[in-house]
């Protein structure tokens, strides 16, 4: 992907930071930015000081070597985390496809300085074998807006959002933005298949939001929450209704719900 521009002073993790009250942590999925969560910042702003992190190589921060592997992406993002908010401040975590495989590590690696864990139709599962995605070339598109713009919607569609309503101007323009600015393969995480592993290492709350129309033969909702569920058996699922994979954006308002409720939860 092209780069973000002058890397000069670019912190290894830009964060858009709003509200005021516990802090939150919110990761973003693969091609993205922290403006995955332009539809629940402000709600979750009115509780808590919400810290919507730009990942390394994504969005405003620093780009790392793209040769690293995905458990030094991670190790990381660990230390970032770690330098911004110590080791004894209490963390509310929430992260979005590779953003949930990254929140699931840290909350395995932080343990009870993790108060809640909430991921979004999480990465991290072992690679499938099965089913094709049918994807748009956006190295191929570069140069030529109107193929980028053609390209986006059409992945958007494949990928992150179910319904064509729901690929607005404002979906185009966050996308555009993001893959811009994406420098680091995702893949390498949400494809690593270490959640399970870490998911046995948590000891907080873990609540789990998956998309109704995420479904589909490479990511297969029952049998991917099964596999959670078996490592988890007492965890908070809610199935989000009339939206796909980008759950958050597509029914913004549930997700808010489901989240400010969780994160005010005691147990």
């Amino acid at each position: 992907m092209s780069s973000a521009g002058n890397e000069i002073d670019r912190p290894v993790m830009a964060a858009h930071v709003e509200g005021d009250g516990p802090p939150v942590v919110m990761l973003h999925g693969g091609y993205g930015c922290w403006r995955h969560w332009v539809r629940n910042v402000p709600a979750l702003a009115e509780h808590f000081t919400v810290n919507a992190f730009d990942l390394p190589s994504y969005g405003e921060s620093a780009a790392i070597d793209k040769t690293m592997s995905g458990e030094d992406y991670l190790e990381i993002v660990y230390q970032q985390i770690v330098e911004r908010f110590g080791t004894k401040q209490m963390l509310r975590l929430v992260g979005f496809s590779f953003g949930g495989a990254i929140c699931t590590y840290l909350a395995g690696r932080l343990k009870d300085q993790v108060s809640h864990l909430a991921i979004i139709s999480p990465g991290g599962f072992p690679p499938r074998e099965t089913g094709i995605r049918n994807m748009m070339s956006y190295k191929a598109a570069f140069g030529d807006e109107d193929l980028m713009r053609k390209t986006i919607r059409h992945n958007l569609l494949q990928h992150m959002l179910f319904f064509p309503e729901s690929v607005d101007d404002e979906a185009i323009a966050i996308q555009r933005y993001c893959v811009d600015r994406t420098r680091f393969d995702s893949r390498k995480v949400s494809r690593g298949g270490g959640l399970r592993e870490n998911l046995e290492k948590i000891t907080c709350p873990l609540m789990v939001l998956w998309g109704e129309k995420d479904d589909f033969d490479f990511r297969p909702a029952d049998e991917m929450i099964g596999q959670i569920r078996e490592v988890v058996p007492g965890l908070r699922l809610h199935r989000i209704e009339k939206a796909g994979h980008w759950s958050a954006y597509e029914n913004a308002p549930q997700v808010n719900g489901h989240l400010i409720d969780f994160f005010k939860s005691t147990g």
